[in-house]
């Protein structure tokens, strides 16, 4: 035991690993008697730098543009189901002389034609706005649904494009959006 003592202490250095080092601060110094101390920190330079904040700010816009789109696509499906589901309520409440004089999200609300959470309407627009309901003064038997409020026009355009084939008139002008169809 204690030859392996004498021999450890002897070749100590060869038979164990060698002690760490700190690691020296990253800098690259040139000191030439003639010239002043020149150090240069390594790092990342500024394009570096540079390069990778843009490709930051890139995706970000694409998230921030992705999530506007979900957005809209979400408001222009609620507006759409709702529409639906006024469609389907206001069927189940049509008189049997199929004139739809007094119809309203009221009186759809009142005979369970429509959830009675809609109220009036004024709460249930994805926009903030009003949904109403009301006969067509033209020709008692048809009726207009009607929102308010939609401040992107690209969302009343696309909601004017989805329902010009299946409704008798359709119209977006300024942010109100109407949609007659036929009882």
């Amino acid at each position: 035991m204690q030859g392996s003592k004498h021999l450890h202490e002897a070749f100590g250095s060869y038979f164990s690993p060698p002690a760490r080092q700190p690691k020296k601060r990253s800098t690259e110094c040139s000191r030439a008697p003639t010239q002043r101390s020149r150090c240069r920190l390594l790092g990342f330079t500024f394009i570096e730098v540079l390069a990778v904040l843009s490709i930051v700010a890139l995706s970000t816009l694409g998230v921030l543009a992705m999530r506007d789109w979900a957005t809209s696509n979400s408001r222009v499906a609620e507006a759409k189901g709702q529409i639906a589901a006024i469609q389907s309520g206001v069927q189940q409440w049509r008189p049997s002389n199929g004139v739809y004089t007094g119809v309203s999200i009221q009186a759809l609300t009142s005979v369970a034609s429509l959830p009675i959470s809609w109220g009036d309407g004024s709460s249930i627009n994805p926009w903030g706005g009003d949904v109403e309901v009301r006969v067509d003064n033209t020709d008692a038997t048809r009726y207009i649904i009607r929102f308010t409020n939609i401040r992107v026009p690209q969302e009343g355009q696309r909601l004017h494009r989805d329902f010009e084939v299946i409704a008798e008139h359709v119209s977006f002008v300024g942010n109100a959006f109407e949609v007659t169809f036929q009882g």
